[in-house]
């Protein structure tokens, strides 16, 4: 399951990779979004719901993905996306919990992607750096890898957690 799916470029890319998952669903409250996700694989599918509120049975995902969504929320609302993967996620060894958010491992860079973020939060505000780690832990997960990446788009941090 991807909460907060886009356009969908991260269901694409797991549609073109072999062994993709038999069945996929792409989560986004924006009917604009959806609309551009595109064709998908049989046994793929998007739903139109909020990340903190999805309607599907506790336990019915492997892997919850969420990518560039916390850095855009506070933190009561961060709480509630995390507690839904959480109740998302199946029980078992394999369950996972994987977040993507921008992190510039700079302090400088921080220091400047807020300045701008503050600055001009209309164009800029999804640049605002959030390491999600404190949040994942608040949240029940125990983050078991990280990996920052700084080529290609924004610098970001990609944690992958199980829950604890």
């Amino acid at each position: 399951m991807d909460l907060a799916c886009g356009t969908g470029v991260l269901l694409r890319a797991l549609a073109g990779r072999p062994g993709r998952p038999a069945s996929v669903v792409g989560v986004d409250r924006s009917t604009g979004m959806l609309g551009r996700v595109g064709q998908l694989p049989p046994g793929w599918r998007t739903l139109k719901a909020d990340a903190r509120s999805v309607p599907l049975a506790d336990g019915c995902a492997d892997v919850v993905t969420c990518g560039y969504l916390l850095h855009l929320l506070g933190p009561d609302d961060r709480a509630a996306v995390l507690r839904e993967a959480r109740r998302l996620l199946a029980s078992g060894v394999t369950s996972r919990l994987v977040v993507v958010s921008v992190w510039p491992g700079r302090r400088l860079l921080r220091a400047a992607f807020r300045a701008l973020a503050t600055r001009r939060p209309a164009e800029l505000g999804g640049l605002l750096p959030l390491d999600p780690s404190a949040d994942l832990r608040r949240a029940g997960f125990a983050v078991t890898d990280r990996v920052q990446l700084s080529r290609g788009g924004y610098p970001s941090v990609v944690l992958r957690a199980t829950p604890s």
